[in-house]
């Protein structure tokens, strides 16, 4: 929320409505984010999390309202640009999204070919992360080979290796049972600690009641308030 803002605001959204149809599914949004937040987007299915999510990655336009991300102001910058301003940006989805033809190694090394980095440094790179979410030793295993719990540290991963700005995670636990889950939250924490702004949308209450961080409440699209735990 604008009142509670910190310094080094990463995400800015004034007034933003998001409409699909005659259906709004984000009403009035305002809320800024600062640098190394730690936020939670909390609510039930059909809130407006993912919606949220995706108008911060760009991957869906506002209805009405204003955005920036690092002090760039979404509605000014031509579709082009879009792209090297998402390499700020790291996601992870509930659903995985891996390749299944490619490798642990391609998956992940996809993000920083794009941005034309050198082979030593994207192999150097990929292990780095991989030795990070521990699963160095399946570097070129195909995603159906790993459990659930694997495929999501692999897409923690693969949003980790070009040292985003801020880390998105859209329910990253609402497919794991409770120990892969809390694996899965104890790497967001690390890699909170190195740096990264984390935005976490979800509906399981056990990641927020023992995290330390932020809480927006959203609710039929709306911000319905905010708690500090």
């Amino acid at each position: 929320m604008l009142d509670d803002a910190g310094p080094d605001p990463v995400v800015q959204m004034y007034h933003v409505y998001k409409r699909y149809g005659s259906q709004d599914a984000l009403h009035d949004i305002n809320l800024i984010v600062s640098k190394n937040d730690f936020l939670f987007i909390a609510g039930p299915s059909g809130a407006g999390k993912t919606s949220l999510l995706r108008l911060i990655f760009m991957g869906e336009e506002v209805s009405r309202g204003q955005i920036l991300i690092n002090g760039i102001n979404l509605q000014r910058v031509r579709r082009t640009k879009l792209p090297l301003l998402r390499r700020n940006i790291g996601v992870v989805f509930q659903d995985f999204r891996l390749i299944n033809s490619y490798t642990v190694y391609e998956n992940i090394a996809l993000v920083i070919e794009a941005a034309g980095r050198q082979r030593r440094y994207i192999q150097k790179k990929v292990r780095q992360v991989l030795r990070m979410v521990g699963l160095e030793d399946r570097i070129y295993t195909f995603p159906p080979k790993l459990s659930g719990g694997e495929q999501q540290r692999v897409a923690l991963a693969r949003a980790a290796v070009g040292d985003p700005l801020i880390l998105l995670a859209d329910e990253p636990t609402g497919n794991l049972d409770t120990d892969c889950a809390d694996m899965v939250f104890d790497l967001l924490k690390q890699l909170h600690l190195r740096g990264s702004t984390i935005i976490v949308a979800t509906h399981d209450r056990r990641l927020f009641e023992k995290a330390q961080g932020r809480i927006v409440l959203l609710n039929n699209g709306r911000i319905e308030g905010e708690i500090r735990s």
